[in-house]
């Protein structure tokens, strides 16, 4: 994984962002089950829309939600329960004091952020025996539907690339001297939707529409094509998370 932040902005996205399938149902029991604290403090950091901060507060963690995009924000305030308390910055500079939380979670963020700079910050606000959350949702493209899309956009869009967020983040958190080794789950869900949700979730695929560019109409018109006459889908994904305690001494 390259050690490079990214300049991507959401506000485009924004709007669109909760079409997306939502993480699976059980992804804070696994983490708690993997190690990560119970209950406490924790900062979602890349908080976007708040879909997994809104998880933390329901779980009965006090949230920091760190969002640098105005839109994402707005949209994540509105959704939020009021607990949630809202900063405008980025993961590479959180706005907390050290060994303040239980929890750091990157929700589909840990790929837009400069990944050496974030896991400093990350380390230096967590507690000893806390712990990093890093995770996303993966399309099954082992699914029937799930490949067709994939092969439409590819065929639009040649070279297309899925980016650092299908890339394994194990051996950067391992290498950092702040954290345990990651242990990784993958929980396995189906997202009911409707197809004008399922084609609208695409807007807010900023790895598609960056590659895309002018030609996401197309891609959005041939994915529509696939699930014309459905009523109902019952789309496959994965919650891909991967779980590391904080040490409780570290060199940085």
């Amino acid at each position: 994984m390259t050690d490079q932040g990214l300049a991507w902005d959401y506000t485009a996205q924004a709007a669109h962002y909760e079409a997306r399938a939502p993480y699976h149902p059980d992804t804070l029991a696994a983490a708690v089950a993997a190690g990560a604290p119970a209950a406490g403090q924790a900062v979602d950091i890349g908080a976007g829309t708040a879909r997994f901060a809104r998880m933390l507060a329901a779980a009965g963690y006090a949230v920091e939600a760190v969002e640098p995009n105005a839109a994402m924000r707005a949209i994540g305030r509105a959704l939020a329960p009021p607990t949630v308390r809202w900063h405008d910055a980025r993961g590479e500079a959180l706005p907390l004091p050290a060994a303040a939380c239980d929890v750091a979670s990157f929700a589909s963020s840990f790929n837009v952020v400069a990944s050496g700079a974030a896991l400093d910050e990350a380390a230096r606000v967590l507690r000893p025996g806390g712990a990093l959350l890093v995770l996303w949702n993966h399309r099954r493209l082992d699914d029937p539907l799930q490949a067709a899309v994939e092969r439409a956009i590819r065929e639009i869009v040649p070279g297309f690339a899925p980016g650092r967020r299908r890339e394994d983040p194990a051996p950067t958190i391992d290498a950092h001297p702040a954290f345990e080794p990651a242990c990784a789950e993958v929980l396995s869900h189906r997202h009911q939707t409707t197809p004008a949700a399922f084609v609208e979730g695409f807007r807010a695929h900023a790895t598609v529409v960056r590659q895309a560019g002018t030609q996401l109409p197309r891609v959005l018109a041939a994915i529509a094509a696939l699930v014309d006459g459905a009523t109902v889908l019952q789309v496959p994904f994965e919650t891909r998370l991967w779980i590391a305690r904080r040490r409780p001494w570290s060199s940085r």
